[in-house]
């Protein structure tokens, strides 16, 4: 595991961000709804499937996999994300979905699952969690990765500020570099974009302040509130926005 994805990868750090983290956002146009799409566009059907979500945070995807699937088994190493997840799916009427909470090393499945499905996890940082993940699945994995992750409008000056590195994952070229090791044939699909989050004030404090403390930064809670106050808009709300190059990565299991 590398150090970004240790620092990134535990509980105490995702507990932290999970107040301030994105949440299920209902409409089809929406930035999961369009990967759901990619997928299903490239042979993934989920309707009436049993399905595991790694790392499935504040259930983004869970809540949208689940209103198709069976079921949908939840597996995050924060509570405090699980909890948000779980609100949201009761809010939508959801009774399919099953949380897990565990890091995946220490998962035990006790089943494979139709799909596993992964989208931007620090928890597959090896071969022995990518042999797992394939082992995990009947019938297919649709994973997600990054290729390249810059820091967003606003973390950017922030990590200069406090003269730490930002974080570095480019989790696709080492998965599509063990699937080629194993001989597994795989679709690899480029996505490039940029996010645009609305936050409140608090929570885009919190999420500065979490992610600066996870690269070793002592941030003063002063300087972060001034500081974001260029980024409200007009309306109130603080808008963050990120851009990305990532890959979905589809394969077969069997």
């Amino acid at each position: 595991m590398n150090n970004d994805s240790k620092k990134y990868g535990t509980r105490d750090f995702w507990n932290s961000r999970a107040e301030s983290f994105p949440r299920f956002e209902a409409g089809d146009s929406t930035y999961e709804a369009r990967m759901l799409n990619l997928a299903r566009e490239n042979g993934v059907d989920f309707r009436g499937k049993t399905v595991l979500d790694v790392g499935c945070g504040s259930g983004m995807y869970t809540i949208r996999l689940a209103q198709l699937a069976a079921t949908v088994t939840a597996l995050d190493i924060s509570d405090k994300m699980l909890r948000i997840l779980m609100q949201d799916a009761a809010a939508q009427g959801l009774a399919n979905i099953r949380p897990v909470l565990s890091d995946w090393e220490h998962f035990t499945p006790g089943e494979r699952f139709q799909i596993v499905f992964a989208s931007m996890t620090p928890a597959l940082t090896d071969d022995a969690a990518r042999e797992k993940l394939h082992a995990c699945a009947q019938e297919q994995v649709v994973f997600m990765g990054f290729t390249e992750r810059k820091p967003s409008d606003v973390m950017a000056a922030l990590y200069d500020h406090y003269e730490v590195s930002p974080p570095r994952f480019a989790d696709a070229p080492p998965m599509r570099a063990w699937l080629q090791t194993r001989h597994i044939p795989h679709t690899v699909l480029p996505v490039n974009g940029q996010w645009v989050v609305p936050h409140s004030r608090q929570q885009l404090l919190e999420a500065c302040t979490a992610n600066l403390r996870a690269r070793g930064a002592h941030p003063d809670t002063a300087h972060i509130a001034a500081y974001i106050e260029a980024f409200r808009d007009r309306d109130g709300a603080y808008v963050e926005r990120t851009e990305y190059s990532l890959e979905m990565i589809i394969w077969q299991a069997c």
